[in-house]
């Protein structure tokens, strides 16, 4: 590779690489688009993008990459984080192509810039050159096991990240577009959605399917557009709702990564929806790493220069040419066909270095017993986790709305050993994931906490705060925290809930601020005399806690 790579391959000037609305883009518009954007930039270094729409992240992300900026990709928009980002990157300022993201920068002290694009009259090409050693992004991991951490890409890793895709995957036809359901603030997304259409001549169709019959509509809209079929990039857990759904035409592929894939949904895709399904191994750090087609073969093959090595300890490491150093693995990997070396370009997964389980001496895999829980009937989603650091027995939340405890809890100890059976087992309306749908694991946590409240007596209700509304406006410019007295005033209404009304607060403390759009737990416990303790709870941070006395409504 030379020392720049182009910001479009394997496009011809006059073909498609997105749509703005019903209008498409081609390549040459979209190079004329993004050296105008560009050219207005603000000078910095960094460029947070939190752009929505994907034809718009791209052109936004494409006119960063020209004024030489790296794009900073926060793990969501929450207030509390988009203030963190502005304490780490004080030089920076956002992208936004809507009303409620702008308002949220600005309130963080961020100047933004509308990345609306109107695409130029005059079109350029060939497609500008981008230094191989540009630091293009910033991204965090998904903080499913922990805090989110850091991850620095080069222009030279992303391109090279996509042109592997392409190898191993080929690229879509001509009358064929790339749809993904995850957002290019992820790794995933961001490779697959926005860097494998730049590099490899593909098409992006600028809609996100979220609720499994949205997968439909997004073919609709292809046809609309004069596109024949669909790549469709994914997660299991998507998939697994789309396919519930009922039939789709038109969809030839279907790739996912970011969980296992189950083989049988595997299977009934191929089979009912005629598309081939392949699947992606890889993480924040490396990026894509390996493929298999799980129908075919349960071993893993490394893209185009990428080797997996296991040492003495067992733990795994991945060197690829064209990431800048070796990656260490969190997962546990078996090396295939390597008896006499210690690499291979083919792995079994074996499961996270966290994931294996020891109860009552015997060993499991979280992932597996969070797989064989998730192909039971009726199950539309669920997890076993450990509730604390210092539990000594597993514990699940379940999604099932049409299946009865006991259903779950006897098809369960008809397949897993008794030592592994959940307690609790614990029914939940969703569970709480992020957009590359991890399930953080202090979200299941604070799952369990509430219900076990609420089987103490505790009556539990949810609370979000709209920054919109004027009692926020002056009350700490740039940083909203929500007024003690509102918060009071959600404990009287939970209480109004059960029939109490609340006559005199002997004692509160606030022990932590709470900003607006968090979602807060309210538990409140009355005993015989009256008397009610509440807590406020934002995920497993209490907030305030307190005591008050109480009479029948």
């Amino acid at each position: 590779m030379s020392a720049t790579a182009p910001l479009l391959a394997g496009h011809a000037a006059d073909s498609v690489v997105t749509w703005l609305g019903a209008r498409p883009v081609t390549a040459a518009q979209f190079c004329g688009a993004a050296r105008a954007r560009a050219a207005a930039l603000p000078s910095s270094r960094h460029a947070i993008n939190l752009c929505e729409d994907a034809a718009t992240f791209m052109l936004a992300a494409a006119a960063a990459w020209l004024r030489g900026q790296a794009i900073v990709l926060p793990p969501d928009r929450l207030v509390r984080t988009l203030a963190r980002m502005k304490r780490d990157f004080p030089d920076s300022y956002c992208l936004c192509d809507g009303a409620q993201t702008e308002s949220t920068s600005r309130e963080c002290g961020f100047a933004v810039v509308r990345a609306d694009v109107a695409i130029e009259e005059a079109n350029a090409w060939p497609p500008p050159e981008i230094a191989l050693v540009l630091e293009a992004a910033i991204l965090h991991t998904s903080g499913s096991t922990g805090e989110p951490s850091r991850h620095r890409k080069s222009w030279r890793e992303l391109v090279g990240g996509a042109r592997m895709l392409a190898a191993a995957l080929g690229s879509p036809s001509t009358d064929a577009a790339v749809v993904g359901t995850v957002q290019p603030q992820h790794m995933y997304g961001l490779e697959t959605t926005i860097m494998f259409p730049l590099q490899c001549g593909g098409r992006l169709l600028p809609v996100r399917p979220a609720l499994p019959g949205e997968v439909g509509d997004a073919v609709h809209v292809a046809r609309s557009l004069g596109v024949a079929s669909m790549w469709l990039f994914t997660t299991p857990l998507q998939l697994r709702a789309f396919h519930a759904a009922g039939h789709v035409d038109g969809i030839v592929r279907v790739v996912t990564a970011t969980m296992p894939l189950d083989l049988e949904l595997a299977r009934r895709i191929e089979h009912d929806w005629h598309a081939r399904v392949d699947e992606i191994y890889g993480c924040t750090e490396g990026g894509t790493l390996a493929f298999r087609r799980p129908t075919q073969t349960d071993v893993f093959t490394g893209g185009q220069g990428v080797h997996f090595a296991v040492d003495d300890a067992g733990k795994a490491a991945v060197v690829a040419s064209h990431l800048r150093e070796p990656i260490a693995l969190a997962d546990r990997v078996e090396l295939v066909d390597s008896s006499a070396v210690t690499t291979s370009r083919r792995v079994r997964l074996l499961g996270r270095d966290d994931d294996l389980v020891k109860v009552g001496g015997k060993r499991a895999s979280l992932a597996g017993l969070t797989a064989t829980l998730t192909s039971l009937p009726g199950v539309v989603d669920g997890a076993f986790f450990f509730p604390t650091d210092d539990a000594r027995r597993l514990c699940a939340v379940v999604v099932a709305p049409e299946a009865s405890p006991l259903q779950i809890r006897t098809a369960l100890a008809a397949v897993i050993d008794g030592a592994f059976l959940p307690r609790p087992l614990v029914f939940v309306d969703a569970i709480p994931r992020t957009a590359s749908q991890k399930a953080p694991l202090a979200s299941l946590r604070a799952l369990v906490a509430s219900r076990k409240q609420q089987a103490a007596g505790a009556f539990v209700t949810e609370a979000r705060f709209d920054r919109a509304d004027p009692v926020f406006a002056g009350h700490f410019p740039g940083r909203p925290i929500v007024p003690g007295v509102l918060l009071i005033e959600r404990v009287e209404a939970t209480l109004a809930q059960r029939g109490r009304r609340m006559v005199e607060v002997g004692s509160v403390k606030f022990l932590a601020a709470a900003l607006p759009e968090e979602t807060l737990a309210i538990s409140v416990a009355c005993d015989a005399s009256g008397d009610a303790r509440f807590e406020i709870v934002r995920e497993t941070t209490l907030v305030a806690s307190g005591v008050c006395k109480t009479v029948a409504a």
